[in-house]
């Protein structure tokens, strides 16, 4: 290992807002051997403080530390001085929509349900500590589009409006396989999926991916993929300029030999203000952040895939509820 590459593990340190710390005691010895240095409080006074005299890059805080609400706690870890660029993670066995929806808004980065499994939970904190870029939409959907150069990304979008409104009924998947396949090749992107995925739930479903027209409806595990995970919960654009110095993707290419990947683009497919999954753009070579008129379009092209794939999240939702009625 690079000299430099050590030096940047060491630097890392996170904290865990915890009234048992022994919760975390497996977590902790796995974090120390990958050389992250880990500190505990048991309540949000002490949390706090050691948070406003130290540097961290990330805080895990259970729901329900004492001493103040969690949404003040979140918003004051945040706002730290110390620490402006720390993620947030919160960890609770209450997991009800509200509830991660209010975490999101108060500013946490991530949320975990209780239950966990250990080696789930260190691969999203590794990933939280990895290099990425967020953005939120708005920062690039208001942007004007004053670039000619983008004039080939508009006709895809027009294109692929088009595709989706006159797609006959059984057809819906042959639709969204082409919508993929435009995007990955304006992009020069190798794979372009489109995943349902919602906050909270183990399981995705791929409805179609740019390199295989048959490849659809396909159930993936989303512990997996961390940073599909991450934007459903934040609702933010993400990218891993370089799959290399990541620490959970820079063997990527040993797991997935069939196309070289050497960054990964993740946009949130919204439909009524709500993210039900994403549309991912895995490119050959490392790249940097596109232009705010690419990332405008590319977006919302995505938003044009939101419609079907709601209908196809709807359709598995009555096939599951009719299977849960059979049942009882």
């Amino acid at each position: 290992m690079k000299k430099n590459e050590t030096n940047e593990k060491m630097s890392k340190k996170i904290i865990f807002g915890e009234m048992s710390a022994s919760k975390f005691s497996v977590l902790s010895d796995w974090l120390k051997k990958d050389n992250i240095i880990v500190d505990f409080a048991n309540d949000s006074d002490q949390l706090l403080e050691r948070i406003s005299q130290d540097s961290y890059q990330l805080c895990m805080v259970n729901w329900l530390l004492g001493g103040i609400g969690p949404f003040e706690l979140i918003r004051k870890i945040r706002s730290s001085s110390m620490n402006p660029e720390i993620k947030v993670m919160v960890i609770s066995r209450q997991v009800q929509k509200v509830n991660i929806q209010n975490a999101i808004s108060a500013g946490a980065h991530d949320f975990v349900a209780e239950p966990f499994e250990n080696e789930v939970v260190l691969k999203r904190i590794l990933y939280h500590l990895s290099p990425q870029s967020m953005m939120e939409a708005s920062v690039y959907e208001e942007h004007k589009l004053v670039n000619s150069d983008e004039l080939g990304l508009v006709n895809i979008c027009l294109e692929i409006c088009e595709k989706l409104s006159r797609a006959e009924r059984g057809m819906e998947p042959q639709a969204l396989y082409e919508a993929t396949s435009k995007v990955s090749q304006v992009m020069g992107s190798n794979r372009t999926s489109l995943v349902l995925a919602d906050v909270g739930q183990a399981t995705g479903v791929v409805l179609a991916s740019s390199d295989d027209p048959s490849f659809h409806n396909f159930p993936i595990s989303l512990d997996q993929y961390p940073e599909i995970q991450h934007v459903v919960f934040s609702g933010k654009f993400v990218l891993i300029p370089d799959v290399t110095t990541n620490t959970l993707t820079h063997d990527l290419n040993k797991k997935v030999k069939t196309i070289p990947i050497g960054s990964l683009m993740v946009f949130p497919v919204r439909y009524q203000n709500e993210v039900i999954g994403v549309l991912t753009i895995r490119r050959p070579r490392a790249s940097e952040l596109p232009s705010y008129e690419k990332l405008r379009l590319l977006q919302a092209i995505t938003n044009l895939m939101a419609a079907q794939s709601n209908i196809q999240l709807l359709i598995r939702k009555i096939y599951r509820d009719h299977l849960r009625t059979g049942t009882e």
